[in-house]
This record gives structure tokens, sequence and C-alpha cells, in this order.
């Protein structure tokens, strides 16, 4: 019993150094104003009806995951500036890869950086 406070206060220590931070924005426009795009979370490549959008960076492996909405109209263009991999889509800058899943009938899309 007396490795049991041993092994919470290593547990409240291991995720205390975990470093995600959320960020949602309503708009693609809300998105810019802060800068999303030039601290490399996300490419500025979203569709122009972009909303709902979320993002959850990894500051400890420089990783980053989320979510966005668009008008479904505006799918074919977002997708031609993406590379087709299996069910989902890549596009890549600099170091990184974004990987997209998305539903065109929804506009909605899932997003991953790795």
């Amino acid at each position: 019993m007396r490795s049991a406070p041993l092994l919470a206060a290593a547990a409240i220590l291991a995720l205390s150094s975990c470093e995600k931070v959320t960020e949602r924005y309503a708009t693609l426009d809300d998105a810019r104003r802060d800068r999303l795009f030039e601290r490399g979370w996300l490419p500025d490549i979203l569709p122009p009806s972009a909303r709902d959008i979320r993002v959850t960076s990894d500051l400890d492996v420089n990783s980053s995951e989320g979510e966005f909405s668009f008008d479904p109209m505006h799918f074919a263009a977002f997708v031609a500036q993406l590379r087709p991999v299996g069910d989902s889509f890549q596009y890549s800058a600099a170091r990184s890869t974004w990987t997209f899943s998305c539903d065109s009938a929804r506009g909605y899309c899932r997003f991953s950086m790795r």
C-alpha cells in the first residue's frame, strides 16, 4: 500500500508534462486573425467557407489534430490541393504532413499532422 501514493504522484507528474492546447475558431477569418496558420499547426489551404475549426496541438511532440466544417460546394477545390492516399488526402509543407479524412456530402473534415 505504500506504493499507491508514489504511483499517484508519478501519474500526476507524467500528466502535467503533457502540453496539449485546444483552440476553436468560428470562421476561417478568426483563425487567420489569431495567426493559426503562421504557427504551423494547420496549412492555410482550408476552403473559404471553413467554420467550426478546432485544432488540438501537442507541443511536446509537435503534432496537431482537429476538425472543421465547410460548404460542400468547396470540396473539389479544396482536395485539388491535396494528394489522395487511400480513403484520405495528404498535404505536405516544410517538414510536416497533414492527413485529411473528409465527408464531402456533409462538408466535414478531420485532420492530423505528424
